[in-house]
């Protein structure tokens, strides 16, 4: 099992950030036969999007992230749900951290930011 930084990632997180990554990952076992989203940080930015980072644990074989629909969970009630392009691999029994952008156009709720998840 591994942790993987995404080759931009790598270059630009600062040194509290990747520790704090690196604690969620010793904290959270990778399980046999899930895929996990484990929440890091979520916010707002400047174009009032939602910026979900969480640290995907993939128990399963290779992960793409490519052309798949996420959704966006406050206490269990949809939020928001958009549909990711990017062309991320998440290898078999290993870890990545990734940042899920849902724009204002993809919220059905106003987002709290607690008791949150992805799925």
């Amino acid at each position: 099992m591994t942790l993987i930084f995404e080759e931009k990632w790598d270059r630009t997180i600062a040194d509290k950030d990747r520790k704090r990554i690196q604690e969620i990952y010793e904290e959270n076992s990778i399980q046999e036969g899930k895929l996990q989203f484990v929440p890091i940080r979520v916010a707002f930015n400047h174009r009032n999007e939602l910026l979900a980072s969480v640290c995907i644990l993939n128990g399963m074989g290779d992960w793409k992230l490519d052309d798949r629909l996420l959704s966006y969970f406050e206490n269990n009630r949809l939020v928001a749900t958009e549909r990711f392009t990017h062309k991320l691999t998440v290898p078999s029994h290993s870890a990545v951290p990734w940042t899920f952008i849902f724009p204002p156009e993809t919220m059905i709720r106003q987002a709290s930011l607690k008791n949150w998840s992805i799925s």
